[in-house]
């Protein structure tokens, strides 16, 4: 498990299914459609270039974009919910 962001409790399939959640928050809102796999690949770039960050207390975490809050999760949820996910196969 890493924690580049500081938040230790973070696992990496954690930040896997938040990305997820990201894309799948962002994709819809886009005029014309863009792809999963179009939308991924610019989040990435913006998280390369430190655009996308998390935050995190004790209870919940954030996923920002330029300083904008695009994902909540409470940590309880996000602990239950991420193996679902995973097991389903991820996307």
């Amino acid at each position: 498990m890493s924690d580049p962001d500081g938040i230790p409790w973070l696992t990496d399939p954690q930040r896997d299914f938040l990305a997820h959640l990201t894309v799948l928050t962002i994709q819809p809102q886009l005029k014309p459609a863009r792809s999963y796999e179009r939308v991924s690949d610019a989040l990435g770039e913006l998280a390369e270039s430190g655009q996308v960050t998390l935050r995190a207390d004790d209870e919940n975490v954030w996923v920002f974009i330029c300083g904008r809050w695009i994902v909540h999760a409470a940590r309880d949820w996000l602990e239950y919910m991420t193996p679902r996910w995973a097991g389903a196969g991820s996307n």
